[in-house]
């Protein structure tokens, strides 16, 4: 890069010597002046290694004029400066599902509680609590509380990861009691039947005796 000599008032040049850091020559710092004026930031420049050039604020022409002007002090270099600010990443916690029975449910809390703390399988959220409430007011509806009570209690022994109406009407529901047939009778087998007095005096010698 060519080089020319200027020529600078006394005054001008001791004020420059006056705020100028002692890291930097007469004509570096001119040249950084006239970066700043430019860009409006501090780009390209290597400094120590304490400053870090990426972390520098922006001056507007104002503030360049008053500090050459020697009206504001030039900040110095420091231990702190040009350290990126660690932030503090603060993540939620999620609050795990607290599980409470509805009203509707009452008649069989204290199994249902057992079933979901002790025995229940899978995922422990609010929807599958919610699915599970809806289902087992489905069979209620349907089939009774008892039948509810009965399905808890086998998925607390099983370790089931829910209970629904599908499973229970595919596997839970009794078998239909066989219809009974009679059994044959034997063929010298007669079925004695009692004469109707309605229907007339009967003409049966043996009867008549009886009778």
């Amino acid at each position: 890069m060519a080089t020319q000599t200027v020529g600078l008032d006394t005054e001008v040049v001791e004020r420059i010597e006056a705020i100028k850091p002692k890291y930097l020559s007469l004509s570096g710092f001119i040249t950084l002046y006239l970066d700043i004026i430019e860009s409006g930031q501090v780009a390209g420049l290597t400094l120590p290694p304490l400053q870090s050039p990426h972390l520098q604020h922006s001056l507007n022409n104002n503030q360049i004029d008053r500090r050459v002007e020697g009206l504001d002090a030039w900040p110095l270099p420091s231990s702190h400066e040009g350290r990126r600010e660690e932030r503090k990443i603060t993540t939620k916690k999620r609050t795990p599902y607290k599980f409470e029975v509805p009203e509707t449910l009452d008649f069989c809390k204290a199994d249902l509680e057992t079933y979901w703390n002790e025995a229940k399988t899978g995922k422990k959220t609010a929807y599958a609590a919610k699915f599970l409430f809806e289902q087992l007011l489905k069979i209620k509806n349907a089939y009774g509380q008892s039948t509810v009570l009965e399905q808890i209690e086998l998925a607390t022994a099983k370790g089931f990861e829910s209970i629904t109406m599908n499973q229970y009407e595919k596997f839970g529901l009794p078998s239909a009691t066989p219809k009974q047939e009679p059994e044959p009778l034997h063929p010298a087998y007669k079925v004695f039947k009692a004469p109707d007095p309605s229907e007339g005096p009967t003409t049966n010698e043996i009867l008549k005796d009886l009778i």
